[in-house]
């Protein structure tokens, strides 16, 4: 484990996920052997493919082989999108997977609101100038640790440069609980404090959004 008191840029890498990095995505969330939900094995057969699968199908039935033949379809087609952050610089060319963010245009994503129970945001721009955020999902030994703040970041900067105008994002209404699977939107906090303003409140989320400047 890193020393804490680095600070996390330092440690840090964030990369778009693209087709070559299906390996690691895949490694990341494999449930025999990745980190992603070492602590939460309710939740390893997701490979983050929930909000991606129509609520006309019974995802209690759906099997991790299944997501996982999916997202990795998806991925080899470049019909995934999103952020995994590295952690390495140790001199040795190794690094490891901490994070990912599930963070990509609005067209990308038809099922995501009926999936969350939300009525869709009214938007002045065309779905594919505006983004979503779905889903973090942290190393549990790099949690509280500024992972998601750097992918939330790279998120930002990257769709910026890309023409994305506008990115939402939907925290769920947790209260104190420190539980990982009651933040896996991100916490509130988090986007206020990059600079997302509340664009409305629902029962248990908040709809959160952000202006893109291009750089």
């Amino acid at each position: 484990m890193a020393d804490a008191k680095v600070p996390y840029r330092s440690l840090l890498t964030v990369r778009a996920l693209t087709p070559s990095l299906a390996g690691d995505f895949l490694g990341f969330f494999d449930h025999e052997r990745g980190p992603a939900f070492a602590d939460n094995p309710e939740w390893a057969n997701c490979y983050c493919q929930f909000y991606h699968t129509p609520k006309a199908v019974d995802w209690a039935a759906r099997g991790g082989a299944d997501n996982r033949a999916a997202m990795a379809g998806r991925i080899a087609a470049a019909e995934m999108e999103g952020f995994l952050a590295y952690a390495g610089g140790t001199g040795d060319g190794t690094r490891e997977v901490v994070g990912w963010l599930n963070a990509q245009p609005r067209n990308k994503l038809p099922h995501c609101f009926d999936r969350m129970r939300l009525a869709p945001t009214p938007l002045e721009l065309p779905d594919f100038k505006a983004a979503q955020i779905v889903c973090f999902v942290i190393h549990p030994q790099w949690r509280r640790r500024g992972v998601a703040r750097a992918l939330l970041d790279a998120a930002c900067e990257s769709l910026a440069r890309r023409g994305i105008e506008s990115i939402e994002a939907y925290p769920f209404k947790a209260g104190d609980s420190e539980a990982a699977t009651d933040h896996y939107h991100g916490p509130l906090p988090l986007f206020i404090e990059a600079g997302f303003g509340i664009v409305r409140e629902e029962p248990t989320m908040t709809v959160v959004r952000k202006s893109l400047t291009p750089p």
